[in-house]
């Protein structure tokens, strides 16, 4: 790592969290109980002090997440040892102001809490500094997890997505291959439309989501390319929830499911058959769910390849959020969803 890596390297997390924020809270209140323990008795005086000493904690606490979230940016762009340092100076620093200014507050009110000011005020500003180090180490240690976690996560999506991509490419070419013999200006046309679904799909640069209304179009586009080779035995039945549109998926969600539809379904019925394509709203999410019907002693099972690969990748996106199921009877159904 060169210097100019190390200035810009995130040690410190961001304490503003609202997870965080009770952290520091419920932290702080549990130092001030065992604290109090080193003077526990059955008196009036205790409760006083344990109530001042909470008081202070929280005063303190509050404080210093505040100013840890202020300052966040500039001392992340210091070294570690510098900006470890002033945190903990600038901690001490509020730990001394706030434990005056309750010994002044006891003294004024003549409580007699604090017996001795000074080593009072030395104890709660170490006590602070060790909790404070203690969870700067426990807040980056879980911000590192996340990063590794989420690295994981993005690097596993890119290579489900690089395999999907070719898997279609594959099933698409075959398509076109067919056309050639018997109608080379619908081939043509449907090496245009193939042209346009990749320009899109390898050209995006914005990672691996897109919105509904992007993947809907790739349908449509996939859809023509298959029109041409099935031509009236091919149709198609769409419900979209055009509140969706704007809805960010997973890139090559839906598409490959009606590739699927298409595969390993209609191409299999002498008749041909219906697609039927659901995009709706829940009360509390959404699904899409894409059937289409079967002839049993004919479907060709597959690998598996598109569905697994899909269920896979919304498993990265949506964890325990998603719903992922597939049911055949008289139609093949593959529907999942997401709850919020």
């Amino acid at each position: 790592m060169n210097p100019k890596t190390a200035q810009h390297f995130a040690w410190l997390s961001d304490f503003s969290q609202p997870e965080r924020i009770f952290t520091v809270i419920v932290v702080a209140e549990i130092m001030v109980v065992i604290y109090s323990l080193s003077f526990l008795n059955l008196t009036f005086n205790y409760l006083n002090e344990l109530a001042m000493l909470s008081l202070l904690a929280q005063l303190i606490a509050i404080s210093v997440i505040i100013l840890l979230a202020k300052v966040q940016q500039p001392l992340n762009r210091l070294p570690v040892i510098p900006g470890l340092l002033m945190v903990v100076l600038l901690t001490v620093l509020l730990a001394v102001i706030y434990t005056r200014l309750m010994v002044w507050m006891d003294d004024v009110l003549q409580f007699g809490l604090f017996s001795d000011p000074t080593l009072t005020t030395v104890r709660i500003a170490l006590a602070t500094t060790l909790t404070l180090l203690a969870l700067l180490r426990y807040f980056y240690v879980q911000d590192q997890w996340a990063s590794q976690l989420q690295a994981l996560s993005k690097a596993q999506m890119h290579a489900l997505q690089a395999r999907i991509k070719p898997h279609f490419l594959y099933n698409s070419l075959n398509s076109i291959a067919s056309l050639i013999a018997f109608d080379p200006p619908a081939a043509e046309r449907a090496v245009l439309n193939l042209s346009g679904l990749f320009r899109k799909a390898f050209a995006n640069k914005k990672g691996s989501m897109t919105t509904l209304a992007e993947e809907l179009e790739w349908v449509e586009q996939y859809l023509a390319i298959e029109k041409l080779r099935l031509m009236d035995r091919l149709s198609c039945r769409w419900q979209v929830d055009e509140s969706l549109l704007s809805q960010k998926i997973p890139m090559l969600t839906i598409q490959p499911l009606v590739e699927n539809a298409v595969i390993h379904g209609i191409q299999h019925l002498s008749g041909g058959g219906e697609i039927h394509l659901q995009v709706q709203s829940l009360n509390d999410g959404f699904f899409i769910e894409v059937s289409n019907p079967v002839n049993p002693g004919k479907q060709q099972a597959g690998t598996g390849t598109g569905l697994d690969n899909i269920q896979q990748r919304l498993h990265l996106t949506y964890a325990d959020r998603l719903r992922f199921s597939v049911n055949q009877g008289d139609r093949f159904v593959v529907r999942w969803e997401v709850r919020w």
